[in-house]
């Protein structure tokens, strides 16, 4: 049965009452087979007339899902979400198929997500609202920024307690655009994912400007110097964190992500030909590659097999998770507190292209499918902006010669 559409207008049901317009579709709902009756009031018989043909032409462009997906929630679709695609990965074959690697930061952006729209209805849910969203969470101090304000606080407090002279402390917050921007990218994949179930009529992320902009994130360009290197290994040599020092040596002479340098087991070292081999299912691109070891390297992974029991399925590094505390009072101990675990690999890549390696094979040394991937990666530091204007000096200066020997034979 094709949606039929009414309006019709109804009698006020007290005295004195004004009459109201309403708009009326019958259809079958196609899962059920039920006959359905939908009502909706109007605030005019020409409001009427359109919501008909709206709810018609929605009944028939969704075949009838829409319908099912008006009183949905956000928190439904959160829930819908988490359970079909918040799930640990599933592989086939070697490649994954459904789930995703890493429940922690999906997970965490739901619940952010979920804290802000709450049980609003799914349609009510603007572009304007998004916008919202967007502006609140980069005004919203993360966990760090709140634990320096109450450690800067306590010791204003102290100061006022000695009656000393000290400012009150503000509230310094350095959330990200590019953090926001991933919060933002997985509601737009949920709301498209509620637009293709027909639970919503249009994406909020297509009615309006666009809500993500990467050109204005912030891009990293820390790389550490000779200099640096020295201090974050020394840092690194302290024995509650000498379990930290194989581990910063492999991510700088390989450039291997995190994931990959914790999930090396021993079977994938092959130290007579001193390479690491890396499996497609801990890449991020499913792909399996192999990297050399360099000397230091190649003496640190041996001093650690010469204290692990023989087990060829057993870690390397013993770490399943990360070392973010380590890692963190080493960057400390060091006087390097910007540096970031992942700029090891950013400046292991710096660095081969410095040495001429071609960005090609630098791109496959890091697991990199697309050659602006690896772009992201290589920075001039110092060192390289030094060498471009010695190079460009020696072409000014040869330029000037050549000058003179022309106006000498002139």
């Amino acid at each position: 049965m094709k949606p039929r559409g009414t309006v019709f207008k109804r009698k006020p049901r007290t005295r004195g009452g004004k009459p109201t317009w309403w708009a009326r579709v019958n259809y079958v709902d196609p899962v059920t087979g039920k006959r359905r009756d939908l009502q909706r009031r109007a605030k005019s018989m020409s409001d009427a007339q359109d919501l008909r043909d709206e709810l018609v032409n929605d009944i028939k462009k969704t075949h009838a899902r829409s319908v099912r997906g008006e009183r949905m929630t956000f928190g439904d679709l959160c829930n819908y979400f988490q359970d079909q695609y918040l799930k640990p990965a599933q592989y086939v074959d070697g490649r994954k198929v459904a789930g995703v690697r890493s429940l922690m930061t999906p997970t965490g952006q739901i619940k952010v997500l979920r804290e802000h729209f709450g049980d609003r209805r799914l349609r009510s849910i603007t572009h304007g609202d998004v916008r919202t969203f967007r502006g609140a969470r980069l005004k919203t101090p993360t966990r760090a920024d709140v634990a320096r304000h109450d450690a800067a606080m306590k010791q204003y407090q102290k100061a006022l307690k000695q009656k000393q002279r000290a400012e009150r402390p503000q509230m310094q917050i350095t959330r990200t655009i590019a953090t926001v921007n991933r919060e933002l990218s997985l509601l737009r994949r949920m709301f498209n994912e509620a637009y293709r179930e027909g639970w919503i009529v249009r994406n909020p992320f297509s009615t309006g400007g666009s809500l993500i902009s990467t050109a204005d994130e912030k891009k990293r360009e820390r790389i550490l110097t000779r200099e640096e290197e020295a201090r974050l290994l020394e840092a690194c040599s302290a024995p509650s964190r000498a379990h930290l020092r194989p581990i910063v040596v492999c991510a700088l002479d390989t450039g291997m992500r995190r994931g990959e340098i914790f999930s090396l087991r021993w079977r994938d070292l092959d130290f007579d030909n001193r390479v690491l081999t890396i499996q497609a299912t801990h890449t991020k691109t499913m792909k399996e590659r192999q990297v050399a070891m360099t000397s230091r390297l190649a003496i640190e992974l041996e001093t650690l097999r010469a204290a692990a029991p023989e087990n060829p399925n057993g870690r390397v590094f013993g770490i399943s998770d990360n070392v973010k505390k380590s890692f963190n009072a080493a960057r400390q101990a060091a006087g390097l507190p910007d540096v970031r675990f992942h700029d090891l690999r950013h400046t292991a890549a710096t660095r081969l292209v410095s040495l001429h390696i071609p960005l090609p094979e630098v791109g496959r040394v890091l697991g990199h499918t697309q050659p602006i991937t690896t772009y992201r990666y290589v920075n001039a530091n110092i060192e390289t902006a030094r060498r471009a204007a010695a190079a460009l000096d020696a072409f000014n200066s040869n330029g000037e010669i050549q000058a003179e020997s022309a106006g000498m034979v002139n």
